[in-house]
């Protein structure tokens, strides 16, 4: 029969606040009054004063159900974001009509689910979906869907989407395959897991149905959280339980993995509770990140939907800042570990990673956090360079790990060169000269410095993992050598005119290439010089350029005590993550 309601649902949930403050000035007004009828006796004029006052507190009550039953369809009918007044048709005309209705549909299907237990045939099957077909246009109704899961059970439930699985996709044996999961999503799959996220995110289902995601079998739970939006605290349950079982615990270990794949599909539908999976469940997160995991999977697709929750759940001003940050380093933990397979060849070999193009997309934001880190082992006297909580616990070495493992990925080797440049130009060191006469300007000047330097010095560390061309190799470490000359040259050096910033340019292009042939020459033999010398040389070539720069662009010179503090700051910032780059790479 139905009703067509309008409602604004901030308004009724007001209503709702306002009559329980009514119920409780009631409550608490009923054992005194009680107690003055019962001392006054026969002389108590107002008989009916208790009973008006029961009457008023049901009346709150029973309004406050029929509201939370309106507003919870009508939220369900109308999916929408926006404020006042909702309208739409209701199937039922109250919450009691709609469980009634449901405990009859429920009835039925069960009915015709006992009769196709008999017969195990198309036309029995054909009777169950025919039932099934009664929840259309009712699922949207919390009260029904409760009343009908309560009514068919757990068991039950998971039975008919066992049995649509058996006949409608017999060979999807480890998670529903994406044309299996379409036609389910038409089909009475699709209305019963739409059911159960009306009853589940209103809370009225009971503790069995949360029992069940202990016991139910991994491909029901993913195609209850692929097939419909679930609630964010419903579908953490579930990823937290199956990334939990053993990596054998089904029946069919070799076949294609497509539960992590209908999982991270979930989560890439639902960001908010992807980010907080990342950053409150480490250990879980840390399997869906795993390397082995995802070249293990069998499922290509499973690595790009990865790649989409995470750019959902991580990217810049994506949820709160703490949630994020949070999420940031459990991905920098796991993906930078020390036994991480992201790196090192084999299957850790990730040169087309839509994951790596992905976080090194989203990185930009917490580069500072990474370079305080590094910076602060690299000057731990220097003040005011500590990261903040939660950062402070993060191991400039994983973090160098991470970003190498990111780095053998081509493009987002590209992309973090990118970031990195662009941070030091908005640290904006040249504010401050290196020799200032103010104490501040020279302190500021370090702190600065010191921080580019740090930035430079993980992408160093990270390159030793990197799988790069010899070429590749020397072009990238010329270019993280220079990010802090770049940025210093381009800052600090007043640009009068275009023919000047060309020339700059120029010679920031002429010095790179020096280095680049340097670097070359060491990696194909042509130099009998060792890493030691030859990063030595490197670092001698950056600060000479650096003083170059200062007295050809008008700035006072340096002494030769100056010219030599600044060489050694250069050194010591750079040289120990340069050395190690080369050796590794050159041997």
């Amino acid at each position: 029969m139905g009703e067509f309601v309008g409602i604004d649902p901030l308004g009724a949930e007001k209503l709702i606040r306002q009559m329980e403050a009514g119920k409780n000035v009631l409550a608490r007004a009923r054992p005194g009054l009680e107690a003055a009828i019962r001392e006054a006796g026969d002389e108590w004029a107002g008989r009916e004063g208790v009973a008006a006052m029961h009457r008023s507190w049901a009346f709150f009550h029973e309004s406050q159900q029929d509201l939370k039953w309106r507003i919870g369809t009508i939220k369900r009918i109308v999916p929408t974001q926006q404020k006042g007044m909702l309208t739409g048709t209701f199937p039922f005309t109250s919450g009691t009509e709609a469980a009634e209705a449901a405990k009859r549909d429920a009835n039925a299907i069960t009915a015709a689910l006992d009769y196709h237990d008999q017969f195990l045939s198309g036309p029995s099957w054909a009777g169950v979906e025919k039932a099934l077909s009664a929840l259309k246009g009712r699922i949207d109704d919390p009260n029904y869907s409760a009343a009908l899961l309560t009514a068919l059970g757990p068991t039950t439930f998971q039975k008919l989407l066992r049995d649509w699985m058996n006949t409608q996709a017999p060979g999807a044996r480890r998670g529903l395959t994406p044309d299996a999961l379409n036609r389910a999503g038409e089909a009475s799959p699709g209305l019963l897991t739409r059911a159960f996220a009306s009853a589940e995110s209103s809370g009225r289902l009971g503790n069995e149905w949360q029992k069940m995601v202990e016991t139910a079998p991994s491909d029901i739970l993913t195609s209850l959280v692929a097939l419909a939006p679930q609630s964010g605290t419903f579908l953490n349950r579930v990823a937290t339980n199956l990334l939990n079982r053993p990596p054998n615990s089904d029946s069919f270990p070799t076949d294609p993995n497509w539960n992590l794949h209908n999982l991270a599909k979930a989560y890439e539908a639902n960001p908010e509770a992807f980010r907080r999976l990342l950053a409150e469940q480490p250990n879980e997160a840390g399997v869906m990140l795993d390397a082995y995991t995802i070249r293990s999977s069998g499922v290509p697709a499973y690595e790009e939907a990865l790649a989409k929750a995470l750019h959902g759940a991580l990217k810049p001003g994506a949820g709160a800042d703490d949630m994020r940050e949070r999420a940031w380093i459990t991905v920098i933990n796991s993906i930078g570990s020390e036994h991480t397979l992201w790196v090192g060849g084999g299957i850790g070999t990730f040169a087309d990673s839509p994951i790596s193009r992905v976080l090194a997309q989203d990185i930009t934001p917490i580069l500072d956090k990474l370079a305080r880190g590094q910076a602060e082992r690299n000057s731990p006297d220097v003040p005011y360079l500590e990261p903040r909580a939660p950062w402070d616990k993060l191991d400039p070495t994983v973090s160098a790990r991470f970003l190498g493992a990111l780095m053998q990925d081509s493009a987002a080797a590209d992309t973090l060169m990118k970031a990195g440049q662009n941070y030091t130009w908005e640290l904006d060191m040249g504010r401050f000269h290196p020799f200032d006469p103010d104490l501040y300007g020279r302190a500021a000047h370090v702190n600065l410095a010191a921080r580019t330097g740090a930035l430079s010095n993980l992408l160093l560390s990270g390159s030793t993992y990197a799988e790069w061309s010899d070429d590749e190799y020397a072009e990238r470490i010329a270019g993280y050598l220079l990010m802090p000359v770049d940025f210093f040259n381009n800052k600090s050096i007043p640009i009068d005119s275009a023919l000047v910033s060309t020339g700059k340019d120029k010679g920031l292009d002429d010095v790179k290439d020096v280095m680049k042939g340097m670097i070359t020459d060491y990696l194909d033999k042509k130099t009998p010089k060792d890493a030691g010398v030859v990063a030595n040389a490197l670092v001698e070539q950056q600060a000479n350029f650096l003083v170059n720069s200062l007295k050809e662009h008008g700035q006072a010179p340096l002494a030769a005590e100056d010219r030599e503090l600044m060489r050694e700051a250069i050194k010591g910032r750079l040289l120990s993550a340069l050395l190690q780059a080369l050796q590794r790479r050159g041997g």
